[in-house]
């Protein structure tokens, strides 16, 4: 073995022990995250202690370039499977705090993409405060029911940001927006890196939906904000696999309730020991629950299954693969777990009974979570293009591709 295979194999070893390490992390925040989950949910108040807790455990690093202390290098197609199997223990926690998460990583990937326009110094300060300070990052660039796009004109020394962003998922804990808009005068997706705290930005702390209310989902209004040259950016094209890749943080949110309740339900059932019928002398000798049990963890351990194989598939692709049949698979993702979340999140108070649904347990949050997202794009319609993929290989329509 050379030099530099020996080399790049103890650097190989090195991050396989993170990762593992990572893991283990994600797994005791399985168990801790619940109680301030349920917290946040009673409150209408953003996650700040999940996510916190991420930060402390050191995964907001993982999407990082390595030069800056990553492990993926900031490419959603490296590593793929051992992060969605980090991102599944986080959602069961806290699926608000794993939505969370999972925007910090996508936004992560946008300004640390090789081939954006931001420069380096720009790149590593951001990377400094993600690292060390826990800055949170978030994804501004829903204007559904806003008066209009977002748009940015050049002034000098750089340009302002003008307009009205709905659904600004991690934004309830401040940090940066990275901001989609139109910019004058030229055509294209295009990005600016917006403090929150700045002045002429507005936040509406006005997320009121009856599930994943610790995401802090916000209306942020944009006045007149001034951007310097090094903070707006051109983002370039994404890599084949990542909207398949998108999907997958999609199935990871809706399943997340699903694996959470299903926790909440084996450790309230273990601890009462009690029934469904009187004939049964304990809820481990009830064939009703044992049953209920049995066919809660298939639907859960499939759908997981499924997402899992399909991240594999993400990390096996190659750069110039035609993806589309990897697309639908993502798409079947979603679906399955879909089901999957909103059968089990529903289903746990006929395996916990009536005392299980008072308000102290805050097992409907788990229901709220699943189907509040469920309603983020059709599931019929997914099928549909699923069905015709494979009855006569006809490719899902753009509408698909773009609502993401």
């Amino acid at each position: 073995m050379t030099f530099q295979e020996n080399g790049a194999s103890s650097g190989e070893d090195a991050t396989r022990h993170r990762i593992a390490d990572l893991a283990r992390r994600a797994a005791a925040l399985r168990r801790e995250l619940p109680e301030s989950a349920a917290e946040a949910d009673t409150a209408n108040t953003d996650t700040a202690f999940g996510m916190r807790r991420l930060w402390e455990e050191g995964l907001f690093a993982f999407c990082l370039p390595h030069r800056f202390g990553g492990i993926n290098d900031a490419r959603p197609e490296v590593h793929t499977e051992d992060f969605f199997r980090i991102v599944l223990d986080v959602m069961a926690g806290d699926s608000s705090a794993g939505m969370n998460f999972l925007v910090q990583s996508l936004v992560t990937f946008e300004v640390f993409k090789e081939d954006n326009s931001l420069p380096e110094t720009t790149k590593a300060e951001l990377a400094r405060l993600i690292r060390d300070e826990g800055v949170r990052l978030c994804a501004s660039n829903s204007e559904a029911g806003s008066p209009g796009p977002v748009t940015a004109r050049r002034v000098p020394g750089g340009i302002v940001v003008t307009g009205t962003k709905a659904f600004n998922t991690n934004s309830g804990g401040g940090g940066w927006a990275s901001v989609g808009l139109t910019l004058e005068g030229r055509r294209g997706r295009y990005n600016a890196l917006v403090p929150l705290d700045q002045p002429g930005v507005a936040m509406k702390h006005d997320w009121d939906s009856m599930g994943q209310r610790g995401t802090h989902s916000q209306t942020i209004v944009y006045d007149e904000v001034f951007v310097p040259d090094g903070h707006h950016f051109d983002s370039g094209p994404v890599s084949p696999s990542y909207l398949s890749y998108v999907f997958l943080t999609h199935a990871a949110i809706m399943l997340g309730p699903g694996l959470g309740a299903f926790d909440a339900a084996l450790d309230y059932v273990r601890k009462l020991d009690r029934p469904s019928l009187p004939e049964f002398d304990s809820a481990t000798e009830d064939v009703l629950v044992r049953r209920r049990i049995g066919g809660c963890a298939v639907d859960l351990r499939a759908a997981r299954a499924f997402l899992l194989d399909t991240a594999r598939r993400i990390e096996r692709s190659a750069p110039d693969e035609d993806t589309t049949e990897l697309f639908v698979e993502a798409f079947g993702v979603k679906v399955a777990c879909v089901r999957a979340a909103l059968s089990v999140t529903q289903e746990i108070f006929d395996l916990t009974g009536a005392r299980s649904t008072s308000g102290r347990y805050g097992f409907d949050r788990f229901w709220r979570n699943a189907r509040t997202f469920a309603t983020h794009d059709p599931t019929d319609a997914k099928e549909v293009w699923i069905g015709d993929w494979y009855l006569t290989g006809k490719e899902p329509p753009m509408a698909a591709m773009l609502r993401v």
